[in-house]
């Protein structure tokens, strides 16, 4: 056991030594905006031995504490030895993950069994014939990639993946064009209280922390979800998961109205941001009919009340 923690204790100064390198690059070059390779085949970026061997150890770890820490570990080691992003086959998809700037990728990349399991395997659980899944803040689809492999089983089934950023984009829209066989259809828009020109404000060493607003630099168009429901032709919704940095709350207190019952999902999934909102959002869904079906590290997962 001493052994072991000495070898834990040894891995953290190299991951020191590392962030620090790290550190020094970000500060000089930019490390973080990485260029998106939309037109390379896939296989370009096949890991090289000791970043595959790595990932096959961090994927097969468990999910307590111990486990965590040593993932974080080699998952750093890893990504120093890495190109900017790799292909690889994650959720049954051929999939090119990018290995800085996003933190959703690295952590599906190196350890999808902690990468909000519960609430990928529930969407995926409550699938039939005619499904849609709303995926509202897709980042690069790994919510979507993850349920598509049970929405694929069931007819017309539908999952549509919104993502405004351009970078974030573009990574989803490559890797749909990898699997073009599953129900996956990308959409570049902003879901918000209203139809209009929105600016998306994104932290460099995290694209998928991009949070819509009224000022800033990046002009993205925005829809209300009603508004997109119309646009798509959606009658009826079978799950919406919500990550949008704070801003659930503006996306579905207008949309949770009495007019709107006919489309109110199966499920919600919602980052919990209760620090950001101004709303009891979680109560207001609540008096609509819905019941917290479970409440996880990460996110709220309430199911519609049966009549």
């Amino acid at each position: 056991m001493g052994f072991f923690f000495l070898i834990i204790f040894e891995s953290y100064k190299l991951v020191i030594l590392i962030n620090l390198v790290n550190i020094v690059f970000i500060k000089l070059l930019g490390v973080y905006m990485i260029p998106v390779d939309d037109k390379s085949q896939f296989g370009s970026y096949k890991p090289n031995r000791v970043v595959a061997f790595i990932i096959n150890i961090t994927r097969s770890l468990g999910s307590k504490w111990i486990s965590k820490r040593l993932i974080f570990i080699l998952r750093r080691i890893a990504i120093y030895f890495s190109k900017q992003c790799l292909d690889t086959v994650l959720f049954d998809s051929s999939l090119r993950l990018y290995t800085k700037g996003n933190v959703s990728e690295k952590r599906a990349l190196f350890s999808p069994q902690i990468f909000e399991e519960e609430e990928r395997n529930f969407i995926a659980s409550q699938a039939s014939d005619n499904s849609i899944f709303i995926d509202i803040g897709a980042n690069v689809g790994l919510y979507s990639f993850s349920v598509s492999q049970k929405y694929k089983l069931f007819e017309n089934t539908k999952i549509f993946s919104l993502e405004p950023h351009p970078d974030l984009f573009k990574r989803l829209l490559y890797n749909q064009n990898l699997n073009s066989h599953l129900p996956i259809f990308p959409k570049r828009i902003a879901i918000m209280d209203k139809r209009g020109e929105f600016f998306l404000n994104t932290p460099e060493e995290n694209l998928g922390q991009g949070k819509i607003s009224q000022k800033g630099e990046l002009k993205v168009e925005g829809l209300s979800l009603r508004g997109f429901t119309e646009n798509e032709a959606i009658k009826r919704i079978s799950a919406i998961k919500i990550d949008v940095e704070g801003n659930e709350e503006k996306v579905l207190i207008p949309f949770i109205v009495e007019e709107n019952r006919s489309l109110f999902p199966d499920i919600f999934v919602i980052e919990n941001n209760k620090d950001l909102w101004k709303t009891d959002l979680i109560g207001s869904i609540i008096a609509k009919g819905f019941s917290v079906e479970m409440k996880t590290r990460m996110n709220f997962i309430l199911k519609k009340n049966k009549r």
